[in-house]
């Protein structure tokens, strides 16, 4: 049997991780250790590989101290490191075991590497996306590719849904990973950098496509944002949903329009209308109470930038 050892910070792998340990006889695998964070909380949620381990009763090297565990490691004589949702791993570690250290990636590498390829695929109007399985090198993912997935995606699926659907499809492509090996081929890479202010900050002389995949690509709690003028004073508006409007104006980009009671904002080459918004710090609010909210603001000084 294989000798496997499954290293994840991230719940993004707990279908793969669950699947794995129902199914080690039938594809002739052990998993001898299980490599997450201490913390019973990551990244804001449940640590389920954590309790995935403990549930199974299968053997925990926590995260914090892993490179206080390279001894136990290199006694385990691991056939393989699997890597899904986890921070760079060190040289002398990803060097262990004999068939090497796989990692899986959201992504169709080597296009959108990076800590977010979820939410650029879909802020960037991608209509595929898809899995990567690769041999971890000095890199950060850059080894050798072994197997691809692709997924077609549409333009209505938000961050939320294109992360579920790519965690449950990552099971059966973890298992099917280690026998074919592809070469990277050259080509224009798009990055996926992590998701920061700067990246979420609507700039209203982008086109409307840009804009809406922007908004849609973002999580809930990091929503795409701008400034906005309200009664001379500046505030942050976050967006959280809209509709857009291809339409000609002679309006500058970023004035704020009340019209049959919805709020719209111009843009270069239409309008966006907001559907789900709020001032920071304040309540967030739809359709109807969108325009309510704005209706007691002097119309003509209301703009975003």
């Amino acid at each position: 049997m294989k000798k496997i050892i499954f290293i994840s910070n991230g719940n993004f792998s707990v279908h793969s991780l669950k699947y794995l340990i129902k199914n080690q006889k039938k594809y002739n695998l052990i998993i001898k250790r299980i490599i997450t964070s201490k913390k019973n909380i990551i990244n804001n949620e449940k640590n389920l590989i954590k309790q995935l381990a403990l549930k199974n009763n299968i053997n925990i090297i926590y995260s914090e101290y892993i490179e206080k565990n390279i001894k136990t490691i290199i006694n385990l004589k691991p056939d393989l490191l699997i890597v899904i949702s986890f921070k760079y791993l060190k040289t002398k570690i990803w060097t262990i075991p004999k068939l090497g250290t796989i990692n899986i990636h959201p992504s169709l590498l080597p296009q959108y590497k990076g800590a977010n390829p979820i939410n650029w695929v879909i802020i960037n109007g991608e209509k595929k996306t898809g899995l990567t399985s690769f041999f971890i090198n000095k890199i950060i993912d850059s080894g050798n590719i072994i197997l691809q997935k692709k997924i077609n995606i549409n333009n209505k699926i938000t961050y939320k849904k294109l992360y579920k659907l790519l965690s449950k499809k990552t099971k059966i492509f973890l298992i099917k990973t280690i026998k074919k090996i592809f070469t990277i081929k050259k080509e224009k890479l798009k990055l996926a950098p992590k998701i920061n202010n700067y990246y979420s900050k609507i700039y209203f002389d982008k086109s409307l496509n840009k804009i809406y995949n922007l908004i849609r690509g973002l999580p809930y709690n990091k929503p795409a944002w701008c400034f906005i003028n309200t009664k001379n004073k500046i505030n942050i508006l976050n967006i959280y949903k809209i509709k857009i409007i291809n339409y000609k104006h002679n309006y500058f980009n970023g004035k704020i329009l009340l019209k049959n009671k919805n709020v719209y904002i111009s843009v270069k080459t239409g309008y966006i209308k907001l559907l789900k918004c709020n001032i920071a710090n304040k309540k967030v609010i739809k359709n109807i109470d969108i325009y309510n909210g704005f209706i007691n603001y002097n119309n003509n000084n209301l703009f975003v930038f």
